[in-house]
């Protein structure tokens, strides 16, 4: 993708969602600014235990892959170690230096994101584009609206460890849905 305004929409991505399906055709289909999304599934977070990454990594290419101008980039494997977003946006800008970059988060990081280690070097290398979250109430004008839906990896997990699959089917795609159901055992108890 040689965009040059390009939407870095990084997570672990241990379960892409309707939610996070939302957010990028959100920003494809409403955000002028945005010419490309690149999506960077995490390779390793600090204090959680995420399935594996080629298994993440061919859920986001199920849940995004057909959608234009979006690329489903594997750089945090090349990384290696654990994922930061400080160092992940840093390799991003290594590698495609005329590119101009936004790092898109919920607005419920908001809070915690300015002690994220590199904060500072985040916003210089790719200034936050926030998205609404349902539940995350506009305090001031200008904030955003909420447009993504409050949908939980943590809810679906759940569903599917009990073999509920009912629910879970409820909130994530059906590529995506079939995927798991090929692979029963990475979301069993």
């Amino acid at each position: 993708m040689d965009s040059l305004n390009i939407a870095i929409y990084g997570g672990s991505f241990d379960m892409p969602t309707l939610g996070h399906l939302m957010v990028v055709t959100h920003l494809l289909l409403n955000d002028a600014s945005v010419d490309g999304i690149s999506i960077p599934p995490c390779f390793q977070q600090r204090g959680k235990k995420l399935t594996e990454f080629h298994h993440r990594e061919a859920m986001c290419r199920l849940q995004f892959g057909f959608l234009p101008r979006t690329e489903i980039d594997p750089i945090e494997r090349d990384l290696g170690g654990e994922s930061l977003t400080y160092r992940l946006i840093q390799e991003m800008v290594r590698r495609k230096p005329h590119a101009r970059f936004r790092f898109v988060m919920g607005a419920d990081l908001m809070g915690t994101a300015p002690s994220w280690e590199g904060w500072e070097e985040i916003c210089r290398l790719a200034p936050p584009l926030i998205i609404g979250r349902a539940g995350i109430k506009p305090e001031n004008p200008g904030d955003p609206t909420p447009i993504s839906p409050v949908v939980s990896s943590t809810i679906v997990k759940e569903a599917l460890a009990k073999g509920d699959y009912q629910t879970a089917e409820r909130y994530i795609s059906t590529p995506v849905f079939n995927y798991i159901r090929q692979h029963e055992e990475l979301y069993r108890a």
